[in-house]
């Protein structure tokens, strides 16, 4: 959007460096691998979370980015699912999303998702003298 804040992103051989770092994008500009989609319940906190913000019209402001990668075609959400399941679930194709927009491939997306859900995992089985 003219006149936003748009942080660098770092150059790539074969993105144009204006589409990479943090921006908005749109519901209907991301593209979600099934795998990362089921792993997401319906009925999660999370998911209940983001259907509120939607509907109070603060989701544009929420935080942490949403990691999203860019292939040059497809943005792929790797990152808060929740989030995007909020606004399908309520038909929000319009809803913008804070995003932090990284050159790599769907296959990337995966495997980013995994590592995140991995530690996240790893932290809350860990003894809380661990923590």
């Amino acid at each position: 959007m003219p006149g936003e804040f748009r942080a660098p992103g770092a150059p790539s051989p074969k993105l144009p460096s204006g589409v990479l770092g943090l921006d908005y994008l749109k519901f209907l500009q991301l593209s979600v691998s099934d795998e990362f989609l089921m792993r997401e319940a319906m009925g999660s906190p999370a998911v209940e979370d983001a259907l509120t913000s939607i509907r109070l019209g603060t989701m544009r402001a929420a935080r942490p980015a949403m990691k999203v990668f860019f292939d040059g075609c497809r943005f792929w959400l790797a990152s808060h699912v929740h989030r995007y399941q909020a606004a399908r679930l309520l038909g929000a194709c319009h809803q913008e999303f804070w995003c932090d927009i990284r050159a790599g491939t769907r296959n990337d997306a995966i495997q980013y998702a995994s590592r995140i859900t991995s530690a996240s995992r790893t932290c809350h089985n860990a003894p809380i003298s661990a923590r």
